[in-house]
């Protein structure tokens, strides 16, 4: 089968190609030296102009080709080529190296020391920047803290983004870099970037928070309002729940006054929006109300009407808004909402998601005098901030399509083969190409499984992105339900990776359980009506016996719609979305 590059994260994690060997050690020591960075990922430019003092830069027509100097030159982008104004031959790709400057229209030139390439896609210039690790935080920084005043609360961000980096630097791997310069990765500003900022960044080189091992999600935001949000409700396809993103009071966020909000928007704009983002309300609008509240006070679930009602998630809806109306006309999901005329007002507090890091409040943490250790232990309680990887030591077994971490690989050793059978075995079934290695992790004990992924002892796997985390293999040999729960956590990686951001989970889980076992349906016994319900169920199930029942009928209902529709269209479902009658 042919393999996507693997990500980021795995070549960090040294992935051993070829045999089982095991390989003594931790999680990766640090970050790499240098990465690759899109700039101008949002909108590329079609034009650039490059200057040069003589002697400074050179430019190269391809890998092998001969260095030229660079004096003053303007690059275009026609069609897939690259055009040097003035040269009428063009260049599928440039390479630019030295101390240069790039300037582009409605952009602060860039003074640049890093080496770039530039290639050319649908007449839009492609530049991508190969650039020390600790600048890149630096520039970060410059576009993510605003105006901060505290050198602690800067540090305190400057390992945020470092760890932040790390954590998700697999998003563009497949592109042929590792992060974007916007705030899809995090906000790049390296023409803002100051001999403040860079010394900063080097007061906390290679920095990084750790659980259990590995880097933290540190997601962070600009104002909590006085309350975090549970990671729970933001982490979505790629992640599972972390104990250290957990909801508590912000007394620092509150002192620095005020934080509410207010912003409307009308029918029409609403109803663009939503279906902008494949949220499609049928009629014309006529009424939103918030209908279920996280217990933070955010709102998780609204009914949107229209000839019809329809449930629409929060973060969906904030989202909606956001990207195509502007992100200052709902600023963050505490809010209360009523219908005006023709407007929707909107009163709330806060900005950003309220997960993890609230950089008001760890601003007045610095002016009040808490270093950054105090800072990043106060937003991420659990975590460890060291430069190697803090928690267990694992060994490492790997082949090309899985990568096992174990602190016991004689006892562990042949789930390797048994994950890669299964790996093929789902990509046949589906159609669905898996986008990396797998990564394993099998804990040594029930407790150490518990404590590091929060999950309850009666849960026996949890995946997060491309890592499963297994319970001791030998506790779910000895139960029978070693291969039905590896197999059910590999598919379940599968179809999330392949799924269309705002699949509902209830059309998730469910495909998950049919692919596992396609001639079973759910037993569902005193079956849950509304899929809202199941959803929530399964997001935070009140007991082992409501887990089983929501999973259940989320096992049936996809079974049914298999055997109306077909199994071919149903998972077409899942990348594309779901229709509005399924």
């Amino acid at each position: 089968m042919k393999r996507l590059p693997i990500a980021l994260a795995a070549l960090l994690l040294a992935v051993i190609g070829g045999g089982a060997q095991p390989q003594s050690g931790t999680a990766p020591t640090g970050f790499p030296k240098t990465v690759r960075v899109r700039l101008w990922y949002v909108r590329p430019p079609t034009e650039l102009k490059l200057k040069a003092d003589a002697g400074q830069a050179a430019m190269r027509r391809c890998a092998g080709c001969a260095a030229t100097p660079l004096g003053l030159a303007t690059i275009r982008a026609s069609g897939s080529r690259v055009v040097i104004e003035g040269d009428k031959s063009t260049a599928q790709e440039l390479r630019i190296a030295g101390k240069y400057q790039i300037v582009t229209a409605n952009a602060t030139p860039l003074q640049a020391d890093f080496p770039i390439a530039v290639r050319a896609s649908a007449g839009k210039l492609l530049v991508t920047a190969t650039m020390p690790m600790e600048e890149y935080i630096a520039g970060v920084l410059a576009g993510e803290t605003g105006n901060f005043k505290s050198d602690e609360t800067l540090k305190a961000m400057a390992v945020t983004a470092r760890t932040y980096a790390l954590h998700f630097g697999a998003r563009h791997a497949v592109d042929g870099f590792d992060f974007c310069d916007s705030t899809h990765c995090q906000n790049l500003r390296l023409a803002d970037v100051t001999p403040r900022l860079r010394n900063l960044v080097e007061a906390t080189a290679g920095e990084v928070l750790w659980y259990d091992g590995e880097p933290a999600a540190t997601y962070y935001h600009a104002n909590c309002g006085g309350m975090t949000e549970d990671g729970r409700y933001i982490l979505g396809n790629d992640e599972q729940r972390a104990p250290y993103l957990q909801q508590h009071s912000d007394a620092y966020c509150v002192r620095s006054g005020n934080n509410q909000w207010r912003s409307e928007v009308n029918w029409r704009e609403l109803q663009r929006a939503l279906a902008a983002e494949g949220v499609n309300v049928p009629g014309r609008l006529r009424s939103v109300a918030v209908v279920q509240r996280t217990s933070s006070g955010r709102v998780e679930f609204l009914k949107v009407t229209g000839s019809s009602t329809i449930t629409v998630p929060g973060l969906t809806f904030r989202l909606a808004i956001g990207r195509n109306l502007g992100w200052d006309r709902l600023k963050s999901n505490w809010y209360e909402v009523r219908v005006e005329g023709d407007r929707i007002v909107f009163h709330g507090r806060g900005s950003g998601h309220g997960v993890g890091l609230c950089q008001v409040g760890a601003e007045v943490m610095g002016e009040e005098g808490h270093s950054y250790r105090e800072i990043l232990s106060f937003y991420y309680p659990g975590t460890r901030v060291a430069v190697s990887a803090q928690g267990t030591q694992w060994q490492q077994l790997a082949n090309e399509d899985v990568v096992l971490f174990t602190t016991r690989p004689d006892r562990d050793r042949k789930l390797l083969p048994l994950a890669t059978s299964m790996m093929h075995e789902a990509e046949e079934s589906t159609g669905l190409l898996y986008s990396g290695a797998a990564k394993i992790k099998v804990y040594a004990t029930v407790a150490a499984f518990r404590d590091a992924t929060g999950e309850p002892g009666w849960v026996a796997a949890s995946t997060r992105g491309d890592t499963i985390r297994l319970q001791p293999s030998d506790v779910l040999r000895d139960a029978g339900t070693l291969e039905s729960t590896l197999r059910h956590e590999l598919l379940h990686m599968l179809v999330e990776s392949r799924a269309k951001p705002g699949t509902p989970l209830w059309f998730r889980e469910g495909l998950v359980l049919f692919l596992a076992q396609p001639n079973k349906a759910g037993d569902v016994n005193g079956s849950i009506a509304d899929l809202t319900a199941v959803d929530k169920a399964l997001r935070n199930p009140a007991s082992e016996q409501a887990m089983r029942q929501a999973y259940a009928e989320a096992q049936t209902r996809v079974a049914q719609l298999v055997a109306e529709r077909g199994k071919r269209t149903v998972i077409q479902w899942l990348q594309e979305g779901l229709p509005k009658t399924p």
